[in-house]
């Protein structure tokens, strides 16, 4: 009787240690996994998207490191960046907007399926048109076994049919530095478009220095010079320039009487332009970032995963330049679109 009493004592204080000793080692075990390291590569500092990306992972507590490089806009630093890449070996490399991700990557023209960054994977984010930029063969699949990607841009095609419904201009000017490739892509959409359409497309290219810089005090001269050609709305699908000077933009179309249109929501809210179609940087942040976990904690390859792009989209509407410009909008944008004053 006393030999089954110890042995059943035994047996209980055996399942207790157990079930202590379960949770202790799944902590030792989440301690012990490797964190996984990404880099990112941005353009202009670590913004909405940038942001976006790195507080998924926080979040989550998922044991990812996100270390940022900014080239503050230089693009002559990009092919130093990318051989320290390839030098320090990083899980994943993340690289934001059309230019860094072209100097990084490589194009299909130039290396073909392969990548700049040898056998490192990587997802690019905020580009907006991933096909034209040489980046990607289609959307289905990349093309490209290392490499995938987010896209940003609302089509242009959904853009104008609500840009028509609030305001339908004769002729619609587009106002684009010449370095940029998204800008040069962009308009060529908008060629295609004005072709079919009842609208017509007046362009004017800003002027480069020896450096190729844009220099920003020649914006309110190039757009008086839109407004000489007949231009009776602007439009700003896809410009860093124009974007990261917008408030000089809007202010000079507005003295015009030229109402801004604009693919960027912030250059409504924070830069009085008049209507924005658009999607939200800190939601394509994390949609870049549920592709990298699939990468780096999942072990997908990224082109097995489809060029991704959010499918919603917002209105936005600024008030207070309608009432400047004297164009109220109709009541059917009214009803779905963000109201700012």
């Amino acid at each position: 009787m006393f030999d089954r009493l110890r042995l059943s004592l035994c047996l209980i204080l055996s399942s207790a240690i157990l079930v202590l000793a379960y949770p202790l080692q799944a902590q030792t075990n989440k301690t012990l996994e490797r964190t996984r390291q990404i880099h990112m590569v941005v353009w202009r500092g670590c913004e909405e998207a940038c942001l976006g990306f790195i507080r998924y992972f926080e979040d989550r507590d998922l044991p990812v490191k996100v270390t940022v490089t900014d080239v503050n806009r230089d693009k002559t630093v990009l092919p130093q960046v990318k051989q320290q890449l390839i030098e320090q070996r990083p899980d994943l490399v993340v690289t934001w907007g059309t230019s860094v991700s072209r100097a990084i990557l490589g194009t299909i023209t130039d290396f073909g399926a392969d990548s700049a960054l040898g056998d490192i994977p990587a997802i690019f984010m905020i580009v907006a048109d991933p096909i034209g930029s040489k980046l990607v063969e289609n959307y289905n699949a990349s093309g490209r076994p290392l490499i995938s990607g987010v896209r940003n841009r609302v089509p242009e095609e959904v853009q104008l049919r609500l840009l028509f419904e609030y305001y339908r201009p004769n002729k619609m000017g587009v106002l684009n530095d010449p370095g940029e490739l998204n800008s040069t892509l962009n308009t060529q959409s908008l060629r295609d478009i004005a072709d079919g359409s009842s609208f017509e497309l007046v362009e004017h290219i800003y002027n480069v220095d020896a450096d190729g810089i844009v220099n920003a005090d020649q914006i309110p001269m190039a757009l008086a010079e839109l407004k000489k050609m007949g231009a009776d709305a602007v439009y700003v699908g896809s410009s860093s320039f124009n974007l990261e000077n917008s408030a000089a933009f809007v202010e000079a179309a507005t003295e015009l009487n030229l109402p801004v249109f604009s693919a960027y929501t912030k250059m409504v809210k924070d830069a009085g332009a008049l209507m924005a179609v658009g999607t939200s940087y800190s939601n394509v942040g994390n949609l870049a970032a549920v592709q990298s976990e699939q990468v780096v904690l999942n072990g997908k390859k990224p082109g097995d995963l489809r060029i991704k792009s959010l499918n919603r989209y917002s209105v936005i509407l600024n008030m207070a330049s309608a009432r400047k410009l004297s164009l109220y909008p109709p009541l059917s944008l009214l009803t779905v679109a963000e109201i700012v004053q």
